[in-house]
């Protein structure tokens, strides 16, 4: 990275405070040694559902707000490199295999499958159907976080070149097949997000979409969802600690975020939103 370039990102962050997350557990690094992605039950209260990056098994794994796990479950579908998982009010999980580290695969996928119950044993591997896309040539992005709305998935690419984060629409609905993969559209740009994006969450109601990197948070206002015109910056904060963020959920008006080779951790609805652009100037006057 170039000197210029790094004065400009130590510039952009500088105004956002610096906060520690609160802890709320670790996980099993037996059942979870690299997660990757999470998202918050529509159905059954209190659960969340993790993954772990590639070179693990295509598992989705049900665990507390404390990261404690409840059961875990296999998934009829490769694990190549998926990056993060998204939930319905239909009782749907989609989980994105839409990393591409190196900016070689045109061809990645969304796998939709019915959201199990956590507490009843699995009677085999959970069914799942493929929504491929291509990413246009020349463009081969690398993405590690998506969100789901109005049967389309919205990808946040993975920028290492100080360059704002773009928005990537994806059609789900219908899913289409291995063989006629539909393309995806480029929506916009994320302003402000020049850091790699690791993770991302939008509320039920489609208003508030949470976007995180390894150290930090911003959270971005919708005017007008389904619309992705406009987005305003609302929170953003730089983390204190050690943990590498790799995913992040709604709870309420919380946010949860885990980490990659730790556990879950909590930034309440009032410190994101005593972070939000202008609000320490607020203070000091």
């Amino acid at each position: 990275m170039t000197l210029p370039l790094l004065a400009c990102l130590l510039l952009l962050g500088s105004d956002a405070p610096r906060v520690r997350p609160e802890p709320l557990g670790t996980f099993d690094p037996r059942a979870v040694p690299e997660a990757s992605g999470v998202v918050r039950s529509r159905r059954h209260p209190g659960v969340f559902w993790v993954h772990n990056d590639s070179g693990n098994p295509p598992r989705l794994l049900a665990v507390r707000r404390d990261g404690s796990l409840i059961r875990a479950f296999d998934v009829a579908a490769p694990n190549l490199d998926w990056e993060d998982v998204a939930a319905d009010d239909r009782g749907r999980l989609f989980v994105g295999d839409i990393g591409d580290n190196k900016g070689l695969l045109r061809l990645r996928v969304v796998y939709i499958l019915d959201e199990p119950d956590p507490a009843l044993p699995s009677d085999g591997p959970l069914r799942a159907t493929g929504a491929f896309f291509l990413r246009p040539g020349g463009d081969c992005y690398d993405a590690e976080a998506l969100v789901v709305e109005e049967g389309r998935a919205v990808l946040v690419t993975k920028r290492t070149d100080g360059r704002e984060a773009e928005l990537r629409e994806v059609p789900i609905e219908p899913p289409s097949p291995l063989l006629r993969p539909a393309p995806d559209r480029k929506l916009g740009v994320l302003a402000g997000f020049v850091e790699p994006a690791t993770g991302a969450d939008l509320t039920p109601d489609g208003r508030l979409l949470a976007v995180c990197g390894v150290d930090v948070v911003r959270v971005y206002e919708r005017p007008a969802p389904p619309s992705w015109d406009g987005l305003r910056l609302v929170g953003e904060v730089r983390l204190k600690g050690k943990t590498q963020v790799e995913g992040i959920a709604w709870d309420g008006r919380d946010l949860i975020l885990a980490s990659e080779h730790g556990g879950m951790e909590r930034l309440a609805e009032d410190v994101w939103k005593s972070s939000r652009p202008g609000a320490k100037r607020e203070r000091r006057r």
